[in-house]
């Protein structure tokens, strides 16, 4: 949230200079190298590992990087690592996680290396040019110009464009920073709590707080906010670092009625997954002092986007 109030929404709202974000940007593009090479180590694993007990919804497209530990923070810690890791330094953290998983796999495997990454200067440009387009709608609403050109060339209206995409734009940047975790279907926290009936509220709240000081900058612009997920490409839900332990332990208090409300395909199973994966991105965020967010659409896996 630091990143939020001191760099990311200051830049958006036109304050600073075009290349503020420059050390961020670097470090995303980094890290997209480091979970490449991560993600090819889970699908080379994938390929030789024998064992029914290979949760590819967990190792791959689950947790961020490629992480076979079982101790939610144990998984934050390596998550960490991963983090601050460099290419070169990705492969041995991959095998450590491999030999958790059998000691005698970590000689047969090799990392799938099918696909490619875009150059660097592509991945940077990926990172940057929503947020240089808010930068330019925060401007252009400064000036009194009711329109700003798209990345396709269209005029589009500027305070709708700013106050409209400025929670995603933000939580897809920070998610390349500090990586979350991907689930399908509905079983986020406040979903399930909507249904279930639990022992207190779920320490959660709306996500104002993502917009920084961007409703305090542009107080004549609509900043709406939500306390759910309530569509696709939307962000919901909000804990603050210091709601972080009690919603862990709320959590771990109704674990059993939040399960039996199941998911749209009324899958209990599956909610426990989910709820272990939810704990885990908790960890994580009670190890590095961050908040939590729902969100939905930062990473779609089909489209090659990933965490």
């Amino acid at each position: 949230m630091r990143l939020v109030d001191e760099r990311i929404t200051p830049f958006l709202a036109g304050h600073g200079s075009d290349d503020d974000l420059d050390d961020l940007i670097a470090d995303a593009v980094r890290q997209a190298k480091v979970r490449f090479r991560a993600n090819a180590w889970g699908l080379g694993v994938r390929k030789a590992y024998e064992g029914s007990d290979f949760d590819t919804f967990l190792y791959i497209w689950g947790r961020p990087f490629f992480i076979t530990a079982d101790d939610p923070a144990a998984v934050a810690e390596t998550v960490v690592r991963y983090c601050n890791s460099t290419v070169n330094e990705v492969d041995d953290l991959a095998r450590s996680q491999i030999a958790l998983l059998d000691p005698a796999l970590v000689n047969h495997v090799e990392p799938d290396m099918n696909g490619t990454l875009p150059a660097d200067e592509h991945l940077a440009t990926g990172f940057r040019w929503k947020l240089d387009l808010l930068r330019g709608a925060a401007s252009a609403v400064r000036a009194g110009r009711p329109t700003i050109r798209n990345g396709d060339g269209d005029e589009i209206p500027a305070a709708d464009a700013l106050t409209g995409n400025a929670q995603f734009c933000l939580v897809e940047f920070l998610a390349a920073l500090l990586p979350g975790w991907i689930e399908r279907g509905k079983v986020w926290p406040t979903e399930l709590a909507e249904r279930a009936t639990t022992d207190g509220y779920a320490p959660l709240s709306d996500n104002t707080p993502l917009f920084g000081s961007l409703p305090t900058e542009f107080p004549s612009l609509d900043w709406e906010s939500h306390w759910t997920i309530p569509a696709n490409y939307a962000i919901g839900g909000y804990a603050a670092p210091s709601e972080i332990r009690p919603l862990r332990d709320w959590l771990s208090r109704n674990a059993e009625p939040l399960t039996a409300v199941g998911d749209q395909w009324d899958d209990r199973p599956y909610v426990r997954k989910a709820l272990r994966k939810i704990d885990e991105s908790l960890a994580l965020a009670e190890l590095t002092g961050s908040a939590f967010v729902e969100a939905a659409e930062i990473y779609i896996p089909m489209q090659g986007t990933m965490n």
